[in-house]
């Protein structure tokens, strides 16, 4: 018989003790390997963000401001992309229509006048007047001249400097120098101009002074845009026709000092429905200034990477985004009224940068978060992209279907025109027999001859390409 005092009760207690205490310790140790990893991951995201903040210092260092690029260029990109959502799903089917065959297609050359700021900070990358090739363009125009009490107004220093523009047709007999009024900044000047008869009187005075006084070869009216804001005056579209026609009238009467008459002109349809009258300004102006590019942009409205100037639209894009392009730009003003011929289609010297959401998605479209960090505000002159290809070693996409190439490092992504794009534009322009190319701008080309790898220290290599091209000559 068993004694009731040989029961193990203690054992029991002791061996739920043990068990407590086992359960106890695995839950502490899996606390520190909780927190543990959790440290580890925070010092390994840190580091990650900290290296990828220090390649964007190492390998895409800003300019400080001190690039040739005009600081006005970024409000024609950001209304360019300040999209009509309301058109977004609506494109117009454009009946292409044939033109009589160009003899001599025009070069037009912007060239941006430097400012004593600027030369006083980096004067070796900037474009100085006598440092311009005066056989490489067949019109140069100034940018830009002022509007101030409906006249035309020059500082002394821009004054200087077109003096010396104009002295290069004593190098070419043939070249000829328009003064360009406005700019992407023009939103003062033109509307109070432009408002009744006696004001634009006294603007067109001011042009005979400065052609008869200066030798200007004619002028450039650059602005960005008539009846832009569409809840004030919807007159402006009007008015801007009825100064072209008093301009032309003028012209007309003149006999020996007869002058050049030329609009640079937006590229999206939807400002050129609201801005102007174009079957009008067909009978009096020269030409106009096709500004083809810009087309994306990083805003707000669209935070996404995209070409600067397509000659062509992606494939996948519908409705109003498949009408940013060159091609539908440009036979947009043809059908709607303007001669083939008096079609200067815009092509850029510069590029835009974008900042990616995320480095593995880097194609046309991508998701961005804001500027890149090359160049000043989104914008890049070839300098610039050739620095960013070379330092990185960088073999760029070029996409078939628009005829144009992009690059991408890391977070970095940019959009920009090179030889062979610019090749395909041109040629473009020549079998379709618009009347030229204009150049956006001198300025932002590489006028040193820096990039070596691309055009073997060739200054103005990308100016340079489309003469060639336009001129039939021998590549």
């Amino acid at each position: 018989m068993s004694n009731t005092n040989d029961i193990p009760v203690p054992q029991a207690r002791y061996a739920l003790l043990q068990s407590d205490r086992k359960s106890c310790l695995f839950r502490n140790r899996f606390i520190l390997v909780g927190l543990l990893v959790i440290v580890v991951s925070f010092f390994t995201l840190s580091v990650y963000i900290a290296t990828i903040g220090i390649y964007d210092q190492v390998l895409f260092p800003k300019t400080n401001g001190k690039k040739d690029l005009p600081k006005h260029w970024i409000n024609r990109a950001i209304f360019y992309n300040s999209i009509d959502y309301n058109n977004v799903n609506k494109t117009e089917e454009l009946i292409y229509k044939k033109a009589p065959n160009v003899e001599t297609f025009k070069l037009v050359c912007y060239y941006s006048f430097p400012t004593e700021k600027s030369i006083k900070e980096n004067s070796s990358g900037i474009l100085l007047p006598e440092n311009i090739d005066a056989n490489l363009c067949t019109h140069i125009n100034l940018a830009f001249a002022d509007i101030v009490n409906n006249s035309i107004y020059l500082d002394t220093f821009k004054l200087d400097a077109a003096k010396s523009i104009i002295n290069l047709k004593k190098e070419n007999k043939n070249l000829k120098v328009l003064l360009s009024i406005g700019g992407a900044g023009s939103g003062k000047g033109f509307p109070e101009m432009v408002l009744n008869h006696a004001n634009r009187k006294t603007f067109i005075k001011s042009i005979d002074f400065y052609v008869k006084h200066y030798k200007f070869d004619g002028i450039d009216l650059d602005w960005e845009f008539p009846n832009r804001q569409l809840s004030k005056d919807k007159k402006e579209k009007v008015h801007f026709t009825q100064l072209l026609h008093e301009i032309r009238n003028e012209i007309n009467r003149q006999e020996k000092h007869k002058f050049l008459l030329s609009v640079a002109v937006a590229a999206p349809s939807f400002i050129v429905d609201i801005s102007y009258d174009v079957s009008y300004m067909n009978e009096y102006v020269d030409y106009i200034n096709l500004m083809s590019y810009d087309f994306h942009f990083y805003t707000k409205f669209t935070p996404f990477t995209g070409l600067n100037a397509p000659l062509y639209s992606v494939p996948n894009q519908i409705g109003y985004f498949a009408t940013l392009n060159i091609n539908y730009s440009a036979n947009y003003w043809h059908v709607k009224g303007m001669d083939k011929n008096k079609i200067i289609i815009g092509l850029p010297t510069y590029g835009h940068s974008f900042k990616l959401l995320n480095p593995n998605n880097n194609g046309i479209d991508a998701p961005a978060k804001g500027y890149g960090t090359l160049g000043k505000n989104g914008f890049i002159d070839y300098n610039d992209v050739c620095w960013f290809l070379n330092k990185n070693q960088i073999k760029p996409c070029f996409d078939m279907e628009t005829k144009s190439p992009y690059a991408t490092k890391y977070s970095e992504w940019i959009s920009y025109d090179e030889q062979t794009s610019l090749t395909f534009k041109a040629e473009y322009i020549k079998n379709n027999n618009f009347g030229g190319a204009m150049i956006l701008s001198l300025n932002t080309d590489d006028h040193q001859g820096l990039c070596k790898s691309d055009s073997k220290g060739v200054r103005f290599p990308l100016t340079n390409r489309v003469r060639t091209i336009l001129n039939d000559q021998q590549l």
